[in-house]
């Protein structure tokens, strides 16, 4: 039982310096916790869609279905799913009602909403993947949960400019598609490097983080939602 609490303080851990910095911007409690626990019910949606999915493609072919696997059964759908939970919390809850707002909100509050959903879809996977197997929760760590949160970031980002700047919201759900697919192909394909998915995860959360507290500057007038 005690293995247990220490695999959820594990996989909780990469959220707590995220609350710290909601609550150092006042931006309020349920702005972290809604789209935290966002993120986790999303394990639970992709889980259950996940599984009307063939693993094995006709043919015998193990290169198709090796990149059915990555392009379509794990990448596209967790980042659809994601970029659909997402768009229905902004658009329906009110202390993060954001995709009703005239003014680019991508950087001042979605890309922060967005690694915070993307840390507790990272937190519900490890817990999951942590049952079977209480190594792949440390792993992970420096692995998936790097990974997730870029692309929640970048979809929140996406969705908090889909009104203002389009072109540029579809970019950036493509992006995260794009990164989660060539990170998943990386792991998954025995003759890359594991090196090269690490790089790949910390890389793109680098670059998240970069534009979130760096961007957000020319914003630091404006007051939160």
């Amino acid at each position: 039982m005690n293995s247990v609490w220490v695999l959820y303080g594990i996989a909780l851990l990469p959220l707590v310096p995220l609350f710290f910095w909601f609550r150092h911007k006042k931006y309020g409690a349920f702005k972290f916790l809604l789209p935290a626990a966002a993120g986790i019910l999303t394990v639970l949606i992709t889980g259950f869609v996940q599984n009307f999915l063939p693993l094995h493609l006709p043919g015998q072919n193990a290169m198709k279905d090796l990149l059915f696997s990555v392009f379509v059964r794990v990448s596209l759908m967790e980042e659809l799913i994601r970029l659909l939970v997402l768009f229905l919390l902004f658009s329906f809850f009110p202390a993060v009602k954001i995709l009703n707002q005239e003014k680019d909100l991508s950087l001042f509050f979605g890309a922060p909403s967005g690694l915070a959903a993307g840390l507790g879809f990272a937190a519900g996977e490890s817990v999951f993947y942590g049952l079977l197997d209480p190594g792949a929760a440390l792993l992970r760590l420096v692995t998936a949960v790097p990974i997730h949160a870029a692309c929640g970031a970048r979809i929140g980002s996406g969705l908090g400019q889909l009104r203002s700047h389009p072109v540029g919201g579809i970019v950036l759900f493509v992006t995260a598609y794009l990164i989660h697919a060539v990170y998943d192909l990386c792991i998954q394909n025995p003759v890359v490097p594991e090196f090269l998915s690490v790089f790949i995860a910390l890389a793109a959360l680098a670059t998240s983080l970069f534009n979130i507290f760096y961007g957000i500057q020319p914003a630091q007038n404006r007051k939160p939602l």
